[in-house]
């Protein structure tokens, strides 16, 4: 794993509504490449965010991909954009980092959009930059969650300006 986050957000008892506009940042800010690492303990959201990104790329680009899948049975699903694709892949069915790579997933990461789930199998120092996004359930609002983001590596400037802007994050490193 990189040595230290490049920079840190965090945002408390968003809903679905904003958890939309999130998702709508991300789907716009990103590019081939980006890694984005989704954790949290089952049924936190990190399979609706995905999709909420998925959902908003194709809305932003006039696409109808049909149904976003869960990748929880097949590891992966992916989406052809007209200038990216975005794959969502589900490790919770993994076992070992060898078979990770077995799969060649990580063979994966340079030529699209990732969103990985259950990331904790991965081995980070492999990744020059991605995003850490760890979502929680809310212990005193229902349906709401809490975000932390950690940015590794650098040239996250304009999602970070972009997530602080929309008034749902502060950056901690301030």
């Amino acid at each position: 794993m990189l040595a230290d986050p490049y920079i840190v957000m965090e945002a408390f008892g968003l809903n679905i509504a904003e958890l939309s506009d999130i998702a709508k940042i991300f789907s716009e800010h990103t590019k081939n490449s980006d890694v984005l690492l989704l954790s949290g303990n089952v049924g936190s959201g990190k399979t609706e965010f995905a999709r909420l990104v998925i959902k908003a790329k194709a809305i932003k680009e006039h696409s109808n991909i049909g149904e976003i899948s869960s990748p929880t049975f097949s590891l992966i699903q992916s989406y052809d954009f007209q200038y990216c694709q975005i794959s969502h892949i589900d490790l919770y069915r993994v076992n070992s980092e060898v078979e990770l790579y077995e799969l060649g997933i990580p063979d994966t990461f340079g030529s699209q959009i990732t969103l990985l789930e259950w990331p904790e199998i991965l081995e980070r120092n492999t990744l020059s930059r991605y995003v850490s996004i760890k979502i929680q359930e809310t212990k005193k609002l229902k349906d709401c969650r809490d975000f932390t983001i950690e940015f590794f590596g650098h040239s996250w400037n304009d999602l970070s300006e972009a997530l602080v802007g929309s008034k749902y994050f502060y950056n901690k490193n301030k």
